[in-house]
């Protein structure tokens, strides 16, 4: 096999949670606001059992092929060509996704924390850090999950309590009073986004160990991740209110700058800072090492080594491309993303899962 490590369903569920929380602990709480605006724990709140439907097709499928990563999947089910050609669209998305998350990182970090150094140098240390992760491999990735995991929880329960006291319930007011439409919209994407995104996992699922009770844990990996999205999104909301959740950008960084307890306590959005650099940090390690590894595997290479250092250039490359500014990737990619998102999270594990029954289905009626 192509990765020789293994890792534990325990180091799968933590990767799962951290890396679902990933970007959208800073992202998501502007756009729910933005479909369902003071509703937006409502819409956050009901995308989580249709996420977890979404987890529970992707474990579906690979549950048929446990030994078969998503792109080996495609092959078999779809043959050589035609899967091949499904498993190069996943591949585009993998980098393009990848190098989202690099640019999400540079532009807070300049925007928010270091404004006077150039984003180029942000985006090349932190592909830096990517490549020395993924260079040593899906164990050591996992196991910095375990590791981080404590930290980031710890940050997550300071960061709430501080933020109990700022809490008005009456910024929820009127319920259900939007239009339903654009609350189905904000459902949507609160579903696909930090749900969707999971079907990288597809390409780590062949090396855990001991398979029996994976998709328990991974489901409950998914609720447990929606509900602490879905408890950052109330808490913007009943702190900053819905207008100022919709229109800024990083709202729940936003939110720690409105601690101060005592006068002694405050100004500690640095904590929110490192948390959402960590949870990132660990998504674009998934998506860079999903291109890799697929890319291998459809080339039929016998390391993925050779293709870090290539991979680690054409990321920095697309971070600098995929978006001129913050309103640009907000006015443009983010509406629109929900579109691949869709594609390759719900209707092509469908369409795979289809032609598998139907191929299954032709050889039991088939005399002998």
């Amino acid at each position: 096999m192509l990765e020789p490590g293994k890792i534990s369903i325990r180091q799968l569920t933590v990767l799962f949670y951290l890396a679902m929380i990933g970007d959208m602990i800073i992202i998501l709480p502007p756009i729910a606001a933005g479909y369902a605006h003071q509703n937006g724990w409502i819409v956050a709140l009901a995308s989580i059992p249709m996420g977890m439907v979404l987890v529970w097709l992707m474990l579906k499928l690979a549950a048929h092929y446990p030994d078969s990563s998503l792109v080996q999947i495609c092959e078999r089910i779809l043959g050589r060509w035609l899967g091949g050609l499904v498993s190069v669209t996943y591949l585009i998305f993998f980098v393009i996704a990848g190098s989202i998350y690099v640019r999400e990182v540079g532009d807070f970090l300049t925007t928010q924390l270091f404004a006077n150094t150039p984003i180029r140098y942000i985006h090349l240390l932190f592909i830096a850090t990517l490549l020395w992760a993924i260079w040593h491999g899906l164990e050591s990735i996992a196991r910095s999950a375990e590791l981080l995991l404590p930290l980031f929880i710890l940050i997550y329960i300071v960061l709430i309590l501080c933020l109990l006291p700022e809490i008005e319930v009456s910024r929820l007011k009127p319920i259900l009073g939007e239009d339903h439409l654009w609350m189905l919209r904000g459902t949507m994407l609160t579903t696909f986004y930090p749900f969707g995104e999971m079907i990288v996992f597809l390409m780590v699922i062949p090396y855990v160990q001991h398979q029996k009770h994976l998709k328990r844990d991974v489901l409950l990996a998914s609720l447990l991740a929606g509900l602490t999205l879905a408890l950052i999104i109330f808490i913007s909301l009943t702190v900053l209110g819905s207008f100022f959740t919709q229109h800024n950008i990083y709202a729940t960084y936003t939110l720690t700058q409105k601690i101060n307890i005592g006068g002694f306590l405050q100004r500690i959005e640095a904590l929110m800072a490192a948390a959402w650099v960590l949870t990132t940090f660990l998504k674009s390690c998934l998506f860079f090492y999903a291109f890799a590894l697929g890319t291998a595997q459809l080339f039929k290479l016998r390391s993925t080594k050779p293709l870090y250092v290539p991979t680690t250039f054409i990321i920095f490359g697309l971070s600098l491309l995929v978006a001129t500014d913050v309103s640009y990737y907000l006015n443009t990619i983010v509406p629109f993303w929900i579109d691949w998102n869709l594609t390759y999270s719900l209707l092509f594990p469908l369409l795979l899962l289809a032609i598998h029954h139907i191929r299954n289905r032709k050889k039991s009626v088939l005399p002998g």
